[in-house]
């Protein structure tokens, strides 16, 4: 009987999808945000008409499609029809979703791809695995809070050049059109190293992380919803990308007082108080790329 249900789930889907792509086919466009427009709220299922921009662009109207037949009734009965099919899919696709005892996606467990870490230790001897996701987590969120009050200069250190220039560039997009992506409620699902490579004097790591946050674009002037929605997460699945200079020099003396010193976690000199750490000796964020995302 599951069995079965699953099958007439994914019917329901599909008739809900080529309606909403009949709904937008008068003028519904995808909208992208979320730091470098990674989130796709077109992908929402909600019935909020804010997911395509406006009630307008998702009406029905009846200029719009016409039916012909033998008969004046016909066509309604044709619709009628459908309208019917319809109903009773979705009522099948949400009785089997309730039997099931759940209605949040389950997250496969991530594996750290210990080859990775091993090229990593080769250039960095002390590197720690947990301190380096965690603080690259911390990164992405200052990115993401950045991004969400159009003050991209608080992360100017934390992401390369290109990306910043990116970033600006659609963010003076939004804000000529008066819109503000807001970003809250974030957790931490999962996280990974997937891959290091050394190339031009750079150590890059690429690492996995899945994040749940709410995601949505507001009309910045009113506050009112544009795209997306308050009620629901969206799960996102990133591949994000750091990198650091691989061939920095040892520092073993204080530039100031010359006292032989170890670069501490505050990276100043334990005598003079002075800074010790060279440029490019920080991790910064090159790539964030969106692999997958799940409305919750």
């Amino acid at each position: 009987m599951k069995k079965y249900l699953k099958i007439f789930s994914k019917i329901a889907l599909t008739f809900c999808l080529m309606v909403c792509m009949c709904v937008s086919i008068s003028g519904g466009h995808r909208t992208h945000a979320d730091s470098g427009y990674d989130t796709s709220y077109s992908s929402s299922s909600s019935s909020s008409s804010s997911d395509w921009g406006s009630s307008s662009s998702s009406s029905w109207s009846s200029s719009d499609y016409s039916y012909s037949s033998g008969s004046g009734g016909g066509g309604s009965s044709v619709v009628g029809v459908i309208i019917w099919i319809i109903i009773i899919l979705i009522i099948i696709y949400f009785k089997s979703r309730s039997g099931s005892g759940s209605t949040t996606p389950s997250i496969a467990k991530l594996q750290s791809n210990q080859e990775a870490i091993r090229k990593i230790k080769d250039v960095i001897p002390g590197f720690d695995e947990n301190k380096f996701m965690e603080d690259g987590y911390n990164i992405y969120l200052a990115v993401q809070d950045a991004w969400m009050n159009f003050d991209l200069e608080k992360v100017h250190n934390s992401i390369t050049d290109e990306l910043f220039n990116q970033y600006e560039s659609q963010l003076s997009s939004m804000e000529i059109k008066g819109e503000q992506n807001i970003m809250n409620g974030f957790k931490l699902r999962d996280k990974a190293i997937r891959n290091c490579v050394v190339q031009n004097d750079n150590l890059e790591v690429t690492t996995r992380y899945i994040v749940e946050f709410y995601d949505y674009i507001v009309n910045k002037e009113t506050g009112a919803v544009l795209r997306g929605t308050k009620s629901r997460k969206v799960r996102q699945t990133y591949d994000i990308t750091f990198v650091m200079k691989a061939n920095e020099e040892k520092i073993d003396k204080c530039p100031n007082c010359g006292a032989p010193v170890e670069v501490n976690a505050s990276g100043v000199c334990p005598y003079c108080g002075s800074k010790i750490v060279g440029e490019n000796t920080e991790w910064v964020m090159s790539k964030k790329l969106s692999v997958s995302q799940t409305w919750l």
